[in-house]
């Protein structure tokens, strides 16, 4: 059953008085600007796919909408409902997170949440379900404007976060919604919160930027005036309809409390079970408890000098009850029983079990970060978990991007190995279905590699800042942005496939199955009975896929045309291609797998990236090479050590080969940094591998950190992850191109098996810095001795300076000097003489000259007398 057609189903039993309150869809927050530690907004969404068959197994499709000109006439469509509404007639160039599913004729498009070029960010929607009474008076709208449409109707048209408000507004008055839904709406001035509470009521309001707030599927507005028509937006008849439908409720003041009037009696559990954690988390000393009738929702930190990270609100997403000391259980973990456990000695009780933020459900992650310092066409940030959250890392995009890496764009139903969402789906299965093996330490990589992330972008942010004067300048930097955000995103999806094939790797030496393509099929699946082969899958990606395509439905410039909601057009894709689950009926040839390793192979095939375009017989692929194999169908990244003949693959076979997710044993793996310093004081460090614990693997959970030991000075990059790389260290002194000034510079080289390493990736510097002196400057000094200055952050203490450089050289900072300290200083010049006087010499002079002045005016008057 599609989202849609679930959601439908859901008011459509609530309309029929059916005791059933809102699926466990979706949860939001927001976290205003005074509350972080940057001075920037936080908000987001985790988007759950709770919908049988696919619940938790829904790919999405994080894709760039050009800016379009339309035709009077032209109007969009969405095929969720039939819902359709006039373009206008130029639209602006957006960002959304589409379901892979759009174009099919059933899903409808979802793009969810997105930024515009004017700066505009959107999320869309956490699902709510108005209650029976309000139903009846201001039913639904079965054509209105659903959540699927949402995005592509209001994103590309507004200007501002009201804006965005205001024209949701006008839909709903023209055509009516289809569903209950909370919206939130960003740019760099405010941020806005609204309710669609039923077919034609709403009510918006712009949240304090000293409020944080937590809201699962349900209304939480209380009560607002409704006549501060600077700070709320809400349809004329709210409280009219509340009235009418025989449902209207107040606060304990007498005042309109809309969600008691629009809202359920009481919370689902699993909202209650949500908020409650997200508020417990974010204020530990919160004094709400689990049974609280209602949870306000824009709220303070019980201690006033609190302030939030983007590491909180990750946090937050990925919550699974962990901070309530065992109180409760995340109900994905019903029916699951601890390795070597029978389940008897369970002692979880049912009612222990909830719904978590960090569930099986989560398909896509999102937080926005509103920085108001970046050019208004940037946005901001969004940093992408497009997985379940809970062990899915989040990746950062600027709003301006042009377009996206090819890895999210794929639109397939089941496992791809193409794909970024099914690869770290991939991860999060393994992680969840093997905690005694894996335990924390998948999330703690994940974890890792942000706190990279936030540092590299925090020197972006730098960077970028200082186009803010210049719109013109911030819209030429478009290009510059796309392909940083393209190049990062390759060089991570690599990693992140060599980290599955790694996990792969480790779950087959433990014994245990991984058949990510089989795990993704629909839970009503069913094997075939009659089948004589059945294809297994590979997890290596294509390095030249061509059958994975998105439709274009791009209209006409000369015609009168109707569009779907999904609308990135493809340039040059000329098929679709969905992974099959039916056996093919061809085959004749059926290997069944072994469990026991060959030593008599003496053909080995090496592994294609590119699956054959001839197939015409297909081979189940074995986990261990069968004892009786001539030809491994199963290629190897690891040579065989009696294998004689080595052959290359030919695109004709008619053999499909399945490429070995296991490493070879003779490879470098990555490894973590040693941060103790050398006894014998060796200014060269190299990346120390960390001991197994409890027998787990060796997980490069910080493989792309060098730290020099007698500096401090830290480098971090992920191509660190592929092993064998060195940093030394040293002082330099006598810099003549600083001469004169107060700095400390340092001589750092990198290098490798091959020798100096001096143009890399981009690489993160942290370097330590004195916190009692002022830094005028980060320079690197090039080998003709001329000084280049680099943009840097500054920690919160002071001791550190963080930059990004690509090439290894001479790096230090600049203090200022103490000539400028100088004038801070209790001496000052005279202008007259150039001579300097102290201020006690000068107090001193004021004060001779008013005692002479005070000797003469007395002396007059003894004259007069």
């Amino acid at each position: 059953m599609k989202k849609w057609l679930f959601k439908l189903a859901l008011v459509a039993m609530t309309f029929l008085l059916l005791p059933i309150q809102a699926v466990q869809a979706c949860c939001g927050f927001i976290i205003g600007r005074q509350l972080t530690k940057d001075g920037t907004t936080l908000f987001g969404r985790t988007e759950d796919y709770p919908y049988y068959p696919n619940g938790g197994k829904h790919n999405k499709n994080y894709v760039v909408v050009d800016a379009k000109t339309y035709n009077e006439g032209d109007q969009i469509e969405d095929e969720s409902n039939g819902f359709t509404y006039p373009h206008a007639t130029n639209e602006m160039k957006y960002t959304a997170t589409y379901d892979s599913a759009r174009g099919d004729g059933s899903n409808g498009a979802f793009g969810e949440h997105g930024f515009n070029e004017a700066g505009v960010s959107m999320t869309a929607t956490v699902t709510a379900i108005p209650n029976k009474k309000v139903l009846t008076t201001d039913p639904l709208k079965a054509d209105g404007l659903p959540e699927a449409a949402m995005l592509d109707v209001i994103l590309p048209r507004v200007k501002t976060a009201r804006e965005g408000v205001e024209l949701l507004a006008k839909v709903i008055e023209e055509k009516g919604s289809a569903e209950g839904n909370v919206v939130v709406f960003a740019d760099q001035n405010e941020t806005w919160y609204m309710e669609i509470l039923s077919g034609h009521q709403y009510v918006a309001v712009k949240v304090p930027e000293d409020k944080y707030a937590v809201f699962a599927n349900t209304y939480y507005l209380g009560h607002v005036d409704l006549n501060d028509t600077e700070n709320v937006i809400a349809s004329k008849d709210v409280e009219k309809v509340a009235k009418e439908s025989g449902n209207y409720k107040t606060d304990k003041d007498g005042n309109f409390h809309i969600a008691k009037s629009y809202g359920p009696e009481k919370y689902a559990e699993g909202d209650r079970s949500r908020t409650y954690a997200g508020i417990t988390l974010l204020d530990p000393d919160s004094k709400v408890t689990y049974e609280d009738d209602e949870y306000e929702l824009f709220r303070s930190p019980t201690d006033p000098n609190k302030k939030y990270t983007l590491e909180d609100a990750f946090a937050l997403q990925r919550n699974r009850f962990e901070h309530l000391n065992g109180r409760f259980v995340p109900d994905d973990q019903i029916g699951v029983k601890k390795q070597g456990d029978d389940g008897s000695n369970d002692t979880v009780r049912k009612d222990q079990y909830k719904y978590a933020l960090g569930n099986e459900n989560v398909i896509d992650a999102h937080v926005y970060q509103i920085n108001p310092n970046l050019p208004k066409s940037f946005g901001g940030t969004v940093w992408i978990g497009m997985g379940p959250s809970r062990n899915t890392p989040y990746v950062p995009f600027y709003g301006n991007v042009k377009d996206t890496y090819e890895a999210f764009k794929p639109q397939t139903a089941t496992y791809d190995p193409n794909s970024w969402y099914w690869t770290v789906w991939h991860i999060d299965q393994m992680a969840i279905n093997n905690q005694d093996l894996f335990g924390k330490s998948i999330q703690n990589h994940w974890k890792a590699l942000e706190e990279q992330l936030i540092i590299e972008q925090k020197v972006s942010d730098a960077k970028y800042a200082a186009l803010k004067a210049d719109e013109a300048a911030a819209k030429g930097a478009e290009d510059q942005v796309t392909a940083e955000a393209i190049a990062r995103s390759e060089r991570l999806f690599k990693q992140f496939k060599q980290y599955e094939a790694e996990l792969s790797a480790t779950l087959k030496e433990a014994g245990r199955t991984d058949d990510p393509y089989r795990a993704s099929l629909p839970d009503d699946y069913k094997e075939p009975t009659d089948a004589t082969t059945t294809t297994a899958p590979s997890t290596e990606p294509s390095t030249d896929a061509t059958t994975t395509t998105e439709p274009s439905v791009e209209p006409s410039t000369d015609a009168t045309t109707t569009t779907e909601p999904s609308v990135e057009p493809s340039t040059d894709a000329t098929t679709t291609t969905e992974p099959s689950v039916e056996p093919s009926t061809d085959a004749t040839t059926t290997t069944e797998p072994s469990v026991d390793p060959s030593t008599d192979v003496t053909t080995t095939t090496d592994a294609s990236v590119e699956p054959s375009t001839d197939v015409t017989t297909t081979t189940e692929a074995s986990a261990e090479p069968s004892t009786d194999a001539t030809t491994t169908t199963e290629a190897s990244v690891e040579s065989s050590t009696d294998a004689t003949t080595t052959n290359e693959p030919s695109t004709d076979a008619t053999t499909t080969t399945v490429p070995s997710t296991e490493p070879s044993k003779n490879e470098t793996k990555p490894t973590q940094p040693s941060t103790e310093p050398n006894k014998d004081v060796n200014t060269s460090t190299k990346i120390v591998p960390a001991p197994t614990t409890n027998n787990r693997p060796v997980l490069p959970t910080n493989s792309y950190i060098l730290v020099d030991p007698l500096t401090g000075i830290t480098l971090q990059n992920p191509d660190f992850a592929q092993g064998g790389f060195n940093l030394a260290v040293s002082v330099l002194k006598d810099v003549q191109a600083l001469k004169g000034k107060d700095y400390k510079i340092y001589d750092i080289q990198l290098s490798n098996q091959n020798g100096a390493v001096h143009q890399f990736s981009p690489t993160v510097v942290t370097m330590p810095v004195d916190p009692t002196k002022e830094v005028e400057s980060v320079v690197g000094i090039g080998e003709d001795g001329k000084v280049e200055t680099y943009q840097f952050s500054l920690n919160e203490d002071k001791s550190k300076v963080t930059f990004t450089t690509n090439h290894f050289s001479s790096y230090g900072v600049v203090y200022k000097t103490a000539a400028k300290v100088e004038e801070k200083t209790e001496s000052k010049k005279l202008p007259s003489t150039g001579q300097t006087i102290s201020m006690v010499g000068i107090i001193g002079g004021v004060l001779i000259s008013a005692l002479g002045f005070a000797f003469y005016v007395e002396k007059r008057k003894q004259n007069k007398a």
